[in-house]
């Protein structure tokens, strides 16, 4: 079988990384195979440890992969709107909608992967999570609005309605985007 090239690999690298913060998102570190992780790229599973030590080792990048996809996200939310105040708006609607909690591989990736990080013993990524939250939290900030307690609110929600059924976590996502929203 012919070796890939540097860039064939550096590619296939990324593609793989996209694909595991996209699986572990939707199912669970725990629940995703690298087997899993390698079909969705359309790899070998021997190709896995080529480029990775263990699942375990691929998480910290997952993560750090999937959160700068979200910073991205936000920094366009500030560019299109028309000022900060209605780009927080908009995010706190598209955060709670009932697209964001059906399609967690999609997601934000500080409620799809805060599980799987309360249950993992790497620092690096426990620090990345930190950071993140820190961050959302000061994007989040308004006047007369704590930005952490927005974003950990925000996180709680969509987590309660992605567990609870139907008619709660609809009344879940309205209701807090309600309060989240009202003009103060």
């Amino acid at each position: 079988m012919p070796r890939v090239s540097r860039a064939q690999a550096a590619q296939n690298r990324e593609r793989t990384v996209e694909a595991a913060a996209e699986l572990f998102r939707e199912r669970g570190v725990d629940h995703v195979s690298v087997q899993d992780i390698m079909a969705a790229v359309g790899l070998t599973h021997g190709g896995f440890y080529r480029q990775f030590e263990s699942k375990e080792a691929l998480l910290p990048e997952a993560a750090r992969h999937a959160y700068d996809r979200m910073a991205a996200r936000l920094s366009n939310l500030d560019a299109q709107a028309v000022d900060h105040t209605a780009a927080q708006r908009q995010y706190i609607q598209r955060y709670l909608s009932a697209a964001h909690r059906d399609h967690p591989g999609q997601g934000c990736p500080i409620a799809g992967l805060i599980q799987d990080i309360t249950r993992t013993d790497s620092t690096e990524t426990r620090d990345l999570l930190t950071e993140r939250v820190s961050d959302l939290g000061k994007w989040l900030n308004q006047d007369g609005r704590d930005g952490l307690v927005t974003a950990c609110t925000l996180i709680g929600a969509l987590l309660v309605a992605r567990a609870a059924g139907s008619p709660l976590s609809d009344q879940v996502l309205e209701r807090v985007t309600a309060a989240l929203t009202a003009a103060e």
